[in-house]
């Protein structure tokens, strides 16, 4: 798992997604058509509704599956924003596309089942993020709204679409304005109320005025907000940029102090003196770790008794061996060398105490002596 500091990332030039939604009429389409550089998917056939001078590209389908083939063209690399005109009939092409791709995502009447609400989810959450990091465009899906009661009976504004997924949508989304008439004034809220469901972040939020476009007016109120928004992401960089600039200078002059020690009595003092520098961010941690590879690098070892790093042991030089006394000879073997040492033949080429001599002529007095001493040795020995 990687974990990061808020310092280590920018966020620069984000990419937004929004909900914008509200009564037939108000002029959510137009509103949405302010976004930068757009383009509208108009899964519901009224883009004749939007003033001439404000329409922008479009483009129309019947399933899902066209849908994403015309994600893939060329052609949309030259927009930054796409606008899903409306989420509901969006949310429609969903459920077809679910129940007809896994039969369990539909009831035996035909409709969609729970499980099939989960799939329409997971399936809007993955093409929600496939606009902002595959795509690299912002989204916005203009919702019709709905009057509904709540529990306790206060009417409040939801979006219109099927089931559960006017709740799901909400979920991947940075920003959710509900666009209303006050009078003759439109107005879209980011802050949630007790009439409606709202989103804010990056800095927008509350009720905004949207002004009334005359014909040479330019309709870019979207984008100016997602300018402001970027701004504010702008601004929280800064806050963190003196930190970076005080991280980067304590860890220059630590890893100075760490790389001019070449003692082990400079470390011992040294990892209290790391200590005690302007740590910032993760500076005490990286250097902690600098200070113990360059101490081992150098061979110091850490004494326990005297509570301090020291030179590695000597290496003792190797010890001979003692010579070993040679092993005590007996029976035979010892009998052949007192034998030898008389001058007289060794018991090995005698076969007289184990065979008679009857067979041997008779020997002389030299012969008869030699046998007699070879007699008494081995008798002595086999005692």
């Amino acid at each position: 798992m990687a974990i990061y500091q808020p310092s280590q990332e920018t966020f620069n030039n984000q990419r937004f997604s929004m909900i914008l939604y509200g009564a037939p009429g108000v002029g959510k389409t137009t509103a949405a058509c302010s976004a930068p550089n757009p383009i509208l998917i108009d899964l519901d056939k009224g883009i004749q509704r939007i003033r001439a001078q404000h329409r922008p590209p479009f483009s129309r389908v019947s399933t899902y599956e066209e849908l994403l083939e015309d994600l893939k063209s060329d052609e949309l690399k030259a927009f930054d924003t796409i606008i899903i005109d409306t989420g509901g009939s969006l949310i429609t092409l969903l459920q077809d596309y679910v129940m007809r791709k896994d039969p369990v995502n539909k009831t035996k009447s035909g409709t969609i089942s729970q499980k099939g609400y989960g799939a329409v989810k997971l399936e809007f959450q993955a093409l929600t993020n496939r606009f902002k990091t595959v795509y690299d465009k912002n989204i916005i899906y203009v919702f019709h709204s709905v009057e509904e009661k709540n529990k306790d009976g206060i009417a409040i504004q939801r979006l219109l679409c099927e089931g559960s997924a006017k709740n799901i949508v909400w979920q991947p989304c940075d920003f959710g304005g509900y666009v209303y008439m006050n009078g003759d004034q439109r107005m879209i809220g980011f802050t949630p109320t007790d009439e409606y469901f709202a989103k804010g972040c990056y800095g927008i939020s509350g009720v905004r005025k949207i002004a009334t476009l005359g014909d040479a007016d330019k309709n870019d109120y979207i984008a100016r907000m997602f300018a402001e928004a970027n701004a504010n992401i702008a601004k929280d960089n800064d806050f963190f940029q003196a930190e970076r600039e005080e991280y980067e200078a304590v860890m220059e002059q630590g890893k100075k102090l760490i790389e001019s020690w070449t003692k082990p009595e400079q470390f011992t003092s040294g990892a209290e003196e790391l200590g005690k520098l302007p740590h910032k961010l993760t500076s005490l941690v990286e250097l902690r770790a600098i200070y113990k590879e360059r101490v081992s690098a150098l061979g110091f070892v850490w004494n326990r008794e005297k509570k301090a790093y020291v030179e590695p042991p000597k290496a003792q030089p190797a010890k001979e061996k003692a010579a070993q006394p040679e092993p005590k000879k007996k029976g035979r073997a010892l009998a052949d060398d007192i034998l030898n040492g008389l001058g007289v033949k060794g018991a090995e080429t005698d076969d007289s105490t184990t065979k008679p001599d009857t067979a041997t002529p008779k020997s002389t007095d030299g012969e008869t002596a030699e046998k007699t001493a070879k007699k008494t040795v081995f008798s002595e020995v086999d005692k």
